[in-house]
């Protein structure tokens, strides 16, 4: 069974990164290494990126409003070195959005083995 935070890890966490990394490039002009080293990930986990091999459910974090208005945040901030704590909690922020509207536990529950559990532990806290 895969927990909802399971979910966060491997498809919403990429999916901002994913975001971060295209505003990065495309916007500010960064190459994929300089990308790579301030977010702390692989020049390869960049290229991955950029060449849009995403898996669909990482592609549809990263199609999420939420998650393109908080990566634009966060790229701004690190951009122009004013990257702090609350460019983490703007990362928490929209992981608590999408879990509160259900959109975590839509995802979630689109998973095979979940779909007869008729789980909503996001939308019951």
């Amino acid at each position: 069974m895969m927990m909802p935070c399971e979910v966060i890890v491997r498809y919403y966490l990429p999916a901002m990164r994913y975001r971060i990394a295209d505003e990065l490039m495309n916007k500010y002009g960064w190459t994929q290494v300089k990308v790579s080293d301030r977010l702390r990930i692989t020049q390869a986990a960049v290229s991955k990126y950029m060449g849009g091999k995403l898996d669909e459910k990482t592609k549809k974090f990263s199609e999420m409003g939420e998650v393109k208005n908080a990566a634009k945040k966060i790229a701004k901030e690190i951009a122009e070195e004013k990257w702090k704590s609350d460019s983490i909690a703007e990362l928490c922020l929209v992981c608590g959005t999408l879990r509160k509207e259900g959109k975590l536990c839509k995802m979630h529950l689109s998973m095979k083995r979940l779909k007869e559990c008729n789980c909503n532990i996001c939308l019951s806290r």
